[in-house]
């Protein structure tokens, strides 16, 4: 063991600055100006291609409750026809004889159904349901992508605080090398000692170049979610309002959460295509009144009649080979079918919530122990480097603590990132992930608007989109 003034003169200045390089790499400022978490998910929420096609389904889901209504509507027509007939005919012994004739009519048709077994009420019922389940369906569609986003935005974060502690690493790595040489190079360790410190560097380099590739991923997924590359992120975006009990938590899902709401819509309108096919085997009963005019020229003459028509007419099924019977029971399984997927929904609904909630519980508790994790690494890499100083601690004892200080910080990382998603994905499983519920600064996409203006329109081809 070898002390003197000799040894000091490159140890102090080596110990030194890699501690104040570590302290740099534990300091991570938010700069001003940052992106939010927030403005991540205005953008999302006004330019994903997969959450506006949602919107384009339901408002299309919309229009079967149009073609229900419209079926109360008289359906109205008109035939017109027009004719020029040559003949000619010829008769041994006599001249050939030539006629020309015109003949021409027009009717306008008005078609009403007064009585339809009851199945066009069931139709408007059954598309209404259909409507709320894809309301719901646009709900569960907005929380997925805002929770894709919010994935990726701390993925991002994570990523970039990764990499720069692994390249903060590889710099505290080289310089130890550097020492280490020194040190060989005056005899005061040995080769092992040099190989040692190359080893860490070259296992450093992989990290960065890993950590890299990782980032890289993190972009584009974020790229995708959003629609535009990451700048600078906020690195400590808050923790959303939670429900204060698990209890809680599964009470707001029953009523709330998207997959259980759409399940109780579906439901419905299976129940209505009960009522639908026991229509199919009652009377119609239809009014047709009309309205025509007919004509034909034949040379100079001219010949016109009017015609007025009104025609009730009522159609009693009697027997359709068995086929409505087995429509009936059809819709009868389908109904159950949809009641038991209710119950499925509802289990998995409260799964959800309950996992949701340990996955939040446990990483907050998690963040809180690398915090400690992290201070305790600190002191022990302060003392070994101190001890190394005296000759108790070698190289390879400075570079485990070292690598043992990295995994904390890194560790600490992931899991603040894992503690911020399982907030956000707590409030999606409660069904509370919107737009609305974040009170984002956005107009909300109302979907009632659409369905008032769309479902009594009686004609025109426009469509809406917002």
């Amino acid at each position: 063991m070898r002390f003197g003034v000799g040894t000091g003169s490159f140890r102090a200045p080596v110990r030194y600055g890699l501690r104040a390089a570590l302290l740099a790499t534990v300091l991570v400022i938010p700069q001003a100006g940052a992106d939010t978490l927030q403005d991540a998910l205005v953008k999302t929420y006004q330019s994903n291609p997969q959450l506006l096609a949602e919107r384009a389904n339901l408002r299309a889901t919309d229009e079967e409750v149009s073609q229900a209504i419209a079926q109360w509507r008289p359906r109205i027509s008109i035939n017109a026809d027009y004719a020029k007939i040559h003949s000619e005919s010829k008769t041994d012994g006599l001249p050939r004889s030539l006629a020309r004739t015109e003949p021409w009519s027009a009717d306008v048709t008005a078609t009403q159904t007064v009585f339809a077994g009851g199945r066009i009420l069931a139709q408007r019922r059954q598309a209404d349901a259909s409507v709320s389940a894809g309301r719901a369906r646009l709900r569960s569609t907005e929380q997925s992508v805002f929770l894709d986003t919010i994935s990726s935005y701390m993925n991002v974060v994570r990523d970039e605080s990764v990499l720069k502690l692994n390249e903060a690493n590889v710099g505290l790595l080289k310089k130890q090398l550097e020492a280490a040489q020194a040190r060989f190079d005056v005899g005061e360790i040995t080769r092992t000692d040099v190989a040692q410190a190359e080893a860490r560097l070259a296992a450093g380099l992989a990290s960065e170049t890993s950590s890299q590739a990782a980032l890289k991923a993190s972009r584009l997924a974020f790229e995708r979610s959003v629609g535009e590359a990451p700048g600078t992120l906020d690195t400590k975006p808050p923790v959303p309002a939670l429900p204060e009990t698990e209890v809680q938590a599964r009470e707001i899902a029953n009523v709330q959460n998207p997959a259980l709401v759409g399940a109780r819509a579906q439901e419905d309108a299976a129940r209505y295509g009960i009522d639908f096919a026991v229509g199919q085997m009652l009377p119609t009963v239809t009014v047709q009144a009309s309205y025509g005019r007919s004509g034909q020229e034949r040379g100079p003459a001219e010949t016109i009649g009017d015609d007025t028509r009104l025609l009730a007419t009522a159609i009693v099924p009697l027997y359709q080979g068995g086929a409505e019977w087995s429509a009936v029971r059809q819709a009868k399984e389908i109904n159950n079918r949809a009641r038991l997927s209710v119950e499925d929904a509802r289990r998995a609904t409260d799964e959800g919530v309950q996992n949701a909630w340990e996955a939040y519980r446990a990483a907050r508790s998690s963040s809180e122990a690398n915090r400690q994790q992290v201070k305790a690494a600190e002191i022990a890499f302060e003392g070994v480097q101190q001890e190394q100083e005296v000759g108790s601690r070698t190289t390879l004892d400075v570079l485990n603590q070292q690598q043992e200080l990295l995994n904390a910080r890194v560790a600490l990382v992931r899991t603040e990132r894992d503690e911020v998603v399982a907030s956000y994905s707590l409030l999606s499983a409660v069904g509370k992930l919107t737009a609305q519920d974040l009170e984002l600064p956005v107009q909300v996409y109302d979907p009632v608007e659409n369905y008032d203006m769309q479902t009594w329109r009686p004609f025109g081809g426009a469509t809406y989109e917002k």
